[in-house]
């Protein structure tokens, strides 16, 4: 290939790569949505104005609704410093008799570049590291929490559930990270616990769950830390969350959160940059000096290779 044309196809690829520049465009139905609600003891329903039954379109990216400081449920999800960060709290006891509830989602549909600035060439391939972390509090009582989190690339979707569910069960948390590959549908699932050698349920390490009660009050501190690789061309990476947390109202039904909790980080390689309309910005860092040294080498040796070729052909 002559040197122009393949640099012209390098740069067509960067900006692939990257999902940047005007020809790169987030999908519409890119949503941030939360609602809250606690029901009232003598009757109805106390919300923030936001119908479950509404059109979602008319929900907002933070919610409240307030009773008491015991009886409450609040949530928000949007980006800080290009993380994506979702808080919520639920919090029930008497005189509440009825469910006091939260839930957010955001969904991503990812980036679309069309032929005219990508060409029908594969773009150049990166990797992205994706961390899932948070923390927050339970209480024993008959309260129910859950967090799923969705990422697909054009060939791989992972899912990543994380949830913990009281009244018919002992309390205790369970979950799993799973992959699936989108061509041939082999699936591959770690589960949030597995066996040590004598057969005993342990945490999987994977996950750098950690689930306490130092002090022994039913009231257990949780936390997790979740890493993985993904290899994205930069036009087909599609993210969603949905989180929901709800609790019954009675003396010992209360669940914390920290209110400060879900994060989801992305970190691409050095030179990488991706967005989205919904507000994920992030950017890879910044080669090293010997990074760039290498980079200006191959550009060299390509260099000299073309004008070998054009000499021979002279």
């Amino acid at each position: 290939m002559p040197l122009r044309a393949l640099k012209r196809a390098g740069v067509g690829l960067l900006l692939c790569a990257a999902g940047v520049g005007g020809s790169a465009q987030a999908a519409p139905n890119d949503t941030f949505r939360s609602w809250s609600y606690v029901y009232l003891p003598g009757g109805g329903l106390l919300s923030d104005g936001q119908r479950w039954d509404a059109d979602p379109s008319l929900w907002t990216a933070s919610s409240s609704a307030w009773y008491s400081e015991a009886s409450h449920a609040r949530s928000q999800i949007g980006f800080e410093g290009g993380q994506l960060a979702a808080k919520i709290e639920v919090s029930g006891a008497s005189p509440v008799t009825g469910h006091v509830y939260s839930e957010l989602v955001y969904r991503d549909q990812g980036f679309v570049c069309d032929a005219g600035s990508c060409g029908t060439a594969v773009p150049s391939s990166a990797a992205v590291t994706i961390n899932l972390r948070q923390d927050g509090r339970f209480t024993e009582g008959s309260a129910n929490y859950s967090v799923s989190y969705n990422l697909w690339t054009a060939g791989t979707a992972y899912s990543f559930h994380f949830a913990v569910q009281q009244g018919e069960m002992p309390l205790g948390p369970y979950g799993w990270f799973s992959t699936e590959n989108l061509i041939t549908g082999q699936t591959t699932q770690e589960s949030l616990w597995t066996r040590n050698a004598s057969g005993q349920p342990v945490l999987n390490p994977l996950f750098n769950l950690v689930w306490e009660d130092d002090d022994h009050d039913g009231v257990y501190n949780f936390s997790y830390d979740l890493a993985f690789t993904v290899a994205t061309q930069g036009v087909d990476l599609k993210e969603q969350l949905f989180m929901s947390a709800y609790v019954y109202g009675s003396p010992g039904g209360q669940f914390f959160d920290s209110y400060n909790s879900f994060h989801s980080t992305w970190t691409p390689e050095p030179g990488v940059t991706l967005t989205g309309a919904g507000g994920r910005s992030v950017v890879g860092p910044v080669p090293e000096p010997g990074s760039w040294a290498l980079m200006s080498a191959g550009l060299g040796v390509l260099t000299a290779i073309a004008t070998r070729r054009r000499r021979r052909h002279a």
